[in-house]
């Protein structure tokens, strides 16, 4: 999905027949990061994709490309923070609570992964990212029969997915 369309679609539900300052300003820092990151140039698409957002801070598309970037940079803590503030926004985004899950995971920041991979399986108890996170984040807490029975619901829905065979049962 392009920004352009959405970011019309809001101007015009005020009525207006181009574009606002503002929105232009956004739009072109975002194509420009667009560019930038077409060329692997990351931290210049970093800037552009954070100078987009300062314009118009609920310009999802520049969010997201946002995350994208500093994943594909290797900066995953930078990725965890832009994951922060995407889900103030959209805090429904399952797959961004499972890869800001993860990361936290990986800092060792077991109890606020716990809590991702929770909000995920409240939203959808079968989600399979879900449930190996949180049995991971489970399993690291301590909680040995919770993480369990995380792994068992994951086996039992599904049956060939591999990642759930290659855990040992405790």
């Amino acid at each position: 999905m392009t920004a352009i369309p959405v970011l019309m679609a809001a101007v015009s539900l005020f009525g207006a027949e181009s574009p606002k300052p503002h929105i232009k300003a956004a739009l072109a820092a975002y194509e420009a990061g667009r560019a930038a990151e077409r060329e692997k140039q990351f931290q210049r698409a970093v800037d552009s994709f954070h100078r987009a957002i300062e314009i118009e801070p609920t310009f999802l598309e520049a969010h997201e490309r946002l995350i994208k970037v500093s994943l594909d940079a290797g900066q995953r803590l930078e990725a965890a923070a832009c994951i922060t503030r995407f889900l103030e926004i959209q805090p429904t985004a399952v797959r961004y609570r499972n890869t800001l899950g993860t990361i936290l995971l990986e800092q060792k920041q077991t109890e606020r992964a716990l809590a991702q991979f929770s909000l995920v399986l409240q939203r959808d108890p079968f989600n399979a990212d879900g449930l190996l996170g949180f049995a991971a984040a489970a399993r690291e807490s301590g909680m040995k029969d919770r993480a369990a029975e995380a792994i068992e619901r994951g086996r039992k829905r599904y049956p060939l997915d591999e990642r759930f065979k290659n855990i040992p049962r405790p």
